[in-house]
């Protein structure tokens, strides 16, 4: 079978191989899944660059989100059959044609969600969901700043906002990207080629300020967005786009009481909850189901054509997510 591999870490372009391997053989416990569609995340690219917070043992195959169909079960198998199609979660590897997978970690697709949408339903819809609804709890009527709005999680998010009655400013790079967000429901966005972000929160907000954030950019846009916060706000950071440390006002966040903590979703899914889990992964592909969350797709690959995908992936301005499909 197909897959790609690398050996060494580095740019993706330059480290990145089409390799033939041996199709794995499922256990009694486990199913045989063929992949339909692969997701192509920052965190792949990070982990390929030998940058993200957890690193694969050399060589490696990428991905960690995907969807497919079971082609075979194990003996003891019971509730998945093939010709079933699932996602795999917490299955690391998935830029290949096949994987196994344990039956308890194999999540069934609705036939009404496609399947582009299930290929992404890990990553981007979880996090926005848990970091907005659970995490921050937004409450209709409220303010959410986000960075990074423009991207395939930021336009989730405003997915989300519509059905929770909560409202957005948005942070973006470029004005150009004003009208596109405003047709997808953004309540207010601020581009910061030509505008400062605390003041535009202050001209949309009043004196009391945003108190709840989500941060994917780092650098300045991270520190200008910390600040942005009114007294009491918290401001969730669930990625580093720039590559550089956020800058933190102490004095400031310890007289306007302010706090800034991490998001990873990969330690959230290992404390949350069973139960937690469950009613949050089955409340989102309902969603999905209904069409009322969609996570937006801007081009497709084959698996044999992956620099050209992840050379698509790093471009800015994308309106959707970069799948490998086969």
């Amino acid at each position: 079978m197909k897959s790609i591999k690398f050996s060494e870490f580095g740019n993706p372009v330059d480290v990145l191989r089409v390799e033939d391997v041996e199709q794995p053989e499922p256990s009694a416990t486990q199913v045989l899944i063929k992949l339909r569609a692969r997701s192509i995340n920052p965190s792949d690219l990070l982990t390929v660059r030998g940058l993200y917070g957890q690193l694969p043992k050399l060589p490696a195959t990428p991905g960690l989100e995907a969807m497919g169909e079971v082609v075979e079960a194990g003996a003891d198998v019971r509730k998945l059959h093939t010709g079933q199609r699932v996602i795999p979660l917490r299955v690391i590897g998935t830029w290949q044609e096949f994987i196994v997978a344990d039956e308890a970690q194999c999540l069934p697709v609705p036939d009404a969600v496609s399947d582009n949408t299930a290929a992404q339903f890990v990553v981007n819809p979880l996090t926005a969901w848990i970091m907005t609804i659970e995490e921050l709890k937004m409450k209709p009527g409220e303010w959410l700043l986000q960075t990074a709005a423009g991207s395939t999680l930021g336009r989730i998010v405003l997915q989300i906002a519509r059905l929770h009655n909560f409202k957005t400013i948005n942070v973006v790079r470029r004005r150009e990207q004003i009208a596109e967000l405003k047709a997808l429901g953004a309540t207010q966005v601020i581009a910061t080629d030509t505008e400062d972000i605390a003041t535009r929160v202050k001209e949309i907000t009043g004196k009391d300020g945003v108190v709840k954030a989500i941060e994917a950019v780092g650098g300045e846009t991270g520190a200008r967005t910390l600040n942005a916060l009114g007294r009491g706000g918290e401001m969730l950071v669930y990625g580093l786009l720039s590559g550089e440390p956020i800058a933190v006002d102490g004095g400031r966040m310890i007289f306007a009481s302010t706090v800034m903590r991490g998001f990873w979703l990969s330690e959230w899914i290992r404390t949350a909850a069973p139960q937690t889990l469950q009613s949050v992964t089955a409340e989102l592909l309902k969603l999905m189901a209904s069409g009322e969350i969609e996570p937006p797709v801007e081009a497709e690959y084959q698996l044999t054509d992956i620099i050209r995908a992840v050379t698509h992936a790093e471009r800015t301005g994308r309106g959707g997510k970069v799948l490998l499909v086969s």
